[in-house]
């Protein structure tokens, strides 16, 4: 099978998406966005009241927006198990999010995903791709030192979080993203890169440039909608670099999400909180992400747990 055939199989086996590319054709470059605990209904283009996602929007609007697609937990590690390997996280005893060692034993998970398992990035660079993975891994933990890096799972350059090693900052995920795209042009080769954002994980980690554009809405509202403004405008960052560079047109871009939004009781306390990856930022207290409509939320295997974004261009 050559290469090309083997991105059409990779596309169809991982995310059921068929993409024909002729042996006369340039391969596409492949670039997908995955965010953490991005809800359905957290998109303004899916009626969001107040988060505003103009860029994710525009992909929505030139490309397709999957109203019925799932993923294959309600928890962050599994599902991007399910992603990486295409098979069921249970396949690898995975069925919890990568904590610290005696937390995994509990749950009888193993430390990391093996990297012997079949992987997407693996089996785009062996059809001639350069691969980057930049953002959230947890595959592993950074409580678990001695876990492989990134490097050991098919890619050639990473930046990220969640895992061994130095931690990226999350809000560099686009800005390594773009050096790797346009290092990449100069190669010819085509890229697969894995732009996986922070957001809107906690801690929620703003910026007052973003808490000043929603001035009308109260503390925890402002909050989310801050982080996913912020998120919105590095998907469009990398975007524009497509068009700059003249590629886009040769580009699948994928954004979706590992599973649905947080969500805590009424009247839970805001607070700040130190995560050991990403630094300090505020709870989950201030996570008001929506369904949609649908019925559960993150961690649970209802439609609003597993059903998320999933738009192609």
């Amino acid at each position: 099978m050559n290469g090309k055939k083997i991105v059409g199989f990779l596309l169809t086996f991982t995310f059921g998406l068929g993409l024909e590319v002729s042996a006369k054709e340039v391969s596409p470059n492949i670039l997908f966005i995955f965010a953490d605990d991005w809800g359905w209904g957290d998109l303004s283009c899916h009626g969001h009241p107040y988060v505003k996602t103009p860029n994710i929007d525009r992909l929505a609007k030139e490309g397709t927006d999957f109203h019925r697609f799932t993923v294959a937990s309600g928890v962050c590690s599994p599902s991007r198990t399910a992603i990486m390997t295409g098979h069921f996280p249970a396949r690898y005893n995975i069925n919890g999010h990568f904590a610290w060692v005696p937390s995994n034993a509990k749950r009888n998970m193993p430390d990391w995903l093996d990297p012997k398992a079949p992987l997407l990035s693996r089996f785009l660079k062996s059809a001639g791709y350069a691969t980057a993975h930049f953002g959230k891994w947890h595959l592993a933990n950074d409580m678990i030192p001695d876990s492989p890096p990134p490097s050991r799972y098919g890619f050639d350059a990473y930046g990220a979080f969640n895992c061994s090693g130095k931690q990226m900052p999350v809000h560099e995920d686009a800005k390594n993203a773009i050096a790797f795209i346009e290092k990449n042009q100069k190669t010819g080769k085509p890229f697969f890169i894995n732009l996986w954002l922070h957001e809107p994980h906690t801690p929620f980690h703003t910026l007052p440039k973003y808490r000043k554009r929603f001035p009308k809405l109260e503390e925890h509202d402002n909050i989310y909608a801050a982080v996913l403004s912020h998120a919105d405008d590095r998907v469009g960052e990398v975007l524009n670099t497509l068009d700059r560079l003249k590629i886009a047109d040769n580009t699948l871009v994928i954004f979706s999400s590992d599973n649905g939004p947080a969500r805590m009781p009424s009247g839970f306390p805001l607070k700040t909180m130190h995560d050991t990856a990403t630094g300090e930022g505020f709870n989950v207290a201030a996570a008001k992400g929506i369904t949609g409509g649908r019925k559960g939320w993150k961690a649970s295997l209802l439609e609003g747990g597993i059903g998320v974004p999933f738009i192609v261009r």
